[in-house]
């Protein structure tokens, strides 16, 4: 890491525990940054702390961590689409959570949304338990299984979702600069 990168001020985030990371990512992760400090820092707080650290990581422009973003679109408003995970927020009533069940205001999927979610372009779901429908959770790890295994096309791949969200495009111009480039957020 440069002097620059070991003397940055890390401005925090948060957002999901999960997060999807390329293999430029974990190496640095790894191999190149020495989060000990950070770590030992944050573990140091009561709550929330898994929600924090790759997030901050991510949005930093002084780390500048490999597959990184930026937080320009959330502090003018704008939310970008994720694809590692799904979760359906429940406040009231809401007709995208089928089994109409919801544990702390996330839908809990039963087997009544498969359909649906065999549709979302995300990477996993969040939330299926077994003891409230263990069919969901089979029937989505056969789904999975065809797909993978047995060349199941029930619902093709839109690689044109995945290429034109905003921080492939980001990802893409720092790769490949573009004088042109400009981030759009919406």
């Amino acid at each position: 890491m440069s002097p620059s990168q070991l003397n940055a001020t890390i401005k925090f985030a948060k957002g999901a525990v999960q997060a999807s990371l390329s293999r430029a990512a974990v190496d640095w992760l790894v191999n190149i940054a020495n989060l000990t400090t950070l770590i030992n820092q944050l573990n140091e707080k009561p709550f929330g702390v898994d929600e924090i650290l790759i997030e901050s990581l991510q949005i930093s422009n002084e780390l500048d961590m490999p597959g990184r973003f930026t937080s320009e679109c959330l502090m003018n408003g704008i939310q970008t689409p994720s694809v590692t995970r799904l979760s359906l927020w429940i406040y009231g009533t809401n007709e995208l959570c089928k089994s109409q069940y919801a544990r702390k205001s996330i839908c809990i999927f039963g087997i009544e949304d498969l359909q649906s979610l065999s549709q979302y372009p995300h990477l996993m779901a969040n939330k299926m338990l077994p003891e409230f429908d263990y069919a969901i959770v089979e029937c989505v790890h056969e789904m999975i299984f065809n797909r993978t295994f047995l060349n199941q096309v029930d619902q093709p791949l839109n690689t044109d979702y995945y290429s034109n969200m905003v921080n492939v495009k980001f990802n893409r111009n720092r790769k490949w600069p573009d004088p042109n480039y400009k981030l759009e957020c919406s």
